[in-house]
């Protein structure tokens, strides 16, 4: 387990004790590691070493009880820096940076929104509510956590993909959705999960990640 694996590994572990970690969802590229744990190490699974961690809050979580979520980070050494006008925190540690993210829901702009229940201000993004909606839960040692079910998790990165202004994301999130594409080809489950997710999902988005498709030359592994 490597220093920055670890450190995830410590704050997830203290989000459970909290009473936190089941009603979140960890997104972005640190769930590639998860998967490749619960799907045995599979060599086709894109492998991550990012400094970044993105945990996903649900609008309408109810916590069995409020959880200070800045004394959770600082007790392990992370220094929370703060947008002073939205309120909106990064914990930032020399070896990850936690931001917590949760859904825009339908309209037009990203702002932010406050849990008052856990002290803390989530960044809102569009297309958030794919892996809100299509989650799974995966055993880790001795945690129970929430991530995106590994099709969702591709699609969304390949939505997402188009989204990014830096060059380097952009190019990291398309690898990302190549990879676990072809982690997908010929298995029967994952490639039908994969068409079924796309038909449930808004016919606007089904739209993105045709365009996507379309700009990235990536394509979808096809239906057994």
């Amino acid at each position: 387990m490597d220093a920055k694996f670890e450190i995830l590994y410590t704050i997830l572990k203290d989000l459970q004790e909290a009473g936190v970690l089941k009603h979140v969802v960890l997104v972005g590229s640190w769930c590639q590691e998860f998967y490749r744990h619960h799907y045995e190490d599979s060599f086709e699974i894109p492998a991550t070493r990012t400094m970044d961690a993105d945990i996903l809050i649900p609008r309408r979580i109810k916590v069995e009880k409020p959880v200070n979520l800045f004394e959770v980070f600082e007790k392990r050494g992370f220094v929370p820096q703060i947008h002073y006008e939205s309120g909106f925190a990064k914990f930032i540690h020399r070896e990850l940076t936690f931001e917590f993210l949760t859904d825009a829901g339908a309209k037009p702009d990203e702002k932010q929104l406050r849990f008052k229940d856990l002290n803390i201000v989530a960044q809102e993004l569009h297309f958030m509510n794919i892996p809100i909606a299509h989650s799974m839960t995966v055993q880790y040692k001795d945690i129970t956590l929430n991530i995106p079910e590994p099709e969702a998790f591709a699609l969304h990165k390949l939505i997402v993909s188009q989204r990014r202004g830096k060059p380097d994301k952009k190019e990291k999130d398309t690898n990302t959705a190549k990879g676990m594409f072809q982690f997908f080809k010929g298995k029967e489950q994952h490639v039908r999960r994969l068409h079924q997710i796309i038909d449930e999902i808004p016919k606007g988005w089904q739209k993105k990640i045709q365009a996507a498709l379309n700009t990235t030359g990536l394509q979808l592994p096809d239906k057994i």
